[in-house]
């Protein structure tokens, strides 16, 4: 079994994405925060989103010693919106351990890099590979796909012997040399050509070596994960407005969704809890209006929200809408943008 990485890397060369924010300038220096910084993002999410968040986050933040030195609120707040906040609070959290255990210098050793918060086997490799130009195969979601096709791979790589055999694979293609061109080169190729629908196999460099451009069942890979209805939960969100507009946000727990975000009032949605959660907060407190149900999903479920305006009198911890600067939830957004 041949390597792909000749044919791929000589597209890249071409083809290949080379002026992606985080990438090294003309200088061929490459920023080691930066290319952590945009692993992370990328966990979960695609290039194009995570461009504008990158550049806005780096203009917040441009060192890990900013990022280190920053609030948990301040950087939730420009994460906010790109979900999946566990790994807003690990970036927080990791450039205060390389602050003060690595003198601010990110760490080259895999070891330690797979040690970070948020960090696995395959982002740690991106990061080593791309900054270090060290050797390390890497396993991202594109990565899964094209070996998953190329080499006609059964069964879903959340399964442990899928997973073990595309582990096996991308160790097989990684070259010694120029590693860190072949890292980007695979998660383009993923990206670009080899994409989850309509791929465009016709100007793909390993055509040739693909078993399922071959047989024609490109669409039947990578196998797809066994399909689970997800169930709906219902919420309220409680909406404490007082006469002069403002409203009142609280911090949610560091675990569970949203964590540490701020957020509105959360209540069971049920008519009774909800008075009685009104009457608590604020007993002059009264309905003033319920919104239409927002709809929100998560991985494992959707959420559905029903918004509830509530007058009050008291203005104690109560913030105004137009100077909000904390981070929160992408369906809050939207809720607070209909007051």
């Amino acid at each position: 079994m041949r390597s792909i990485s000749k044919p791929l890397l000589k597209w890249f060369d071409q083809f290949g994405r080379h002026s992606l924010p985080w990438q090294a300038p003309h200088s061929g220096t490459t920023n080691p925060y930066h290319v952590w910084l945009s692993e992370i993002m990328l966990q979960q999410t695609q290039v194009a989103t995570v461009i504008d968040y990158f550049n806005n986050f780096i203009q917040h933040f441009p060192t890990m010693e900013a990022l280190a030195n920053a609030s948990e609120d301040a950087v939730l707040a420009q994460w906010a919106g790109l979900g999946y906040y566990a790994r807003a609070r690990n970036l927080h959290t990791t450039a205060n351990i390389i602050m003060h255990q690595y003198q601010g210098n990110f760490p080259a050793e895999f070891t330690q890099v797979v040690a970070l918060p948020g960090v696995g086997e395959s982002t740690a490799g991106a990061i080593l590979s791309i900054s270090f130009n060290q050797n390390h195969a890497i396993l991202d979601g594109n990565v899964k796909r094209v070996l998953a096709r190329c080499h006609q791979v059964k069964g879903h790589y959340g399964q442990n012997e899928t997973l073990k055999q595309l582990w096996r694979l991308a160790r097989h293609h990684t070259p010694d040399e120029r590693n860190a061109d072949y890292t980007q080169a695979i998660m383009d190729l993923g990206a670009t050509l080899c994409t989850r629908s309509k791929p465009n196999c016709e100007q793909c460099p390993i055509q040739s070596d693909c078993l399922a451009w071959q047989t024609n069942t490109q669409s039947e890979y990578p196998h797809p994960k066994p399909k689970k209805n997800k169930p709906t939960r219902t919420i309220a969100l409680l909406i404490y407005q007082n006469t002069a507009g403002e409203i009142y946000l609280e911090k949610r727990p560091q675990k569970g969704i949203w964590g540490g975000l701020w957020s509105l009032v959360e209540c069971e949605n049920d008519e009774k809890k909800i008075n009685q959660a009104i009457k608590k907060f604020d007993k002059n407190a009264q309905i003033k209006e319920k919104l239409a149900t927002v709809k929100h999903s998560f991985t494992h479920y959707h959420l559905m929200i029903s918004p509830i305006i509530v007058a009050c009198t008291t203005t104690k911890g109560f913030q105004s809408i137009a100077k909000l600067k904390v981070g929160l939830p992408a369906p809050v957004k939207k809720i607070i943008a209909k007051i």
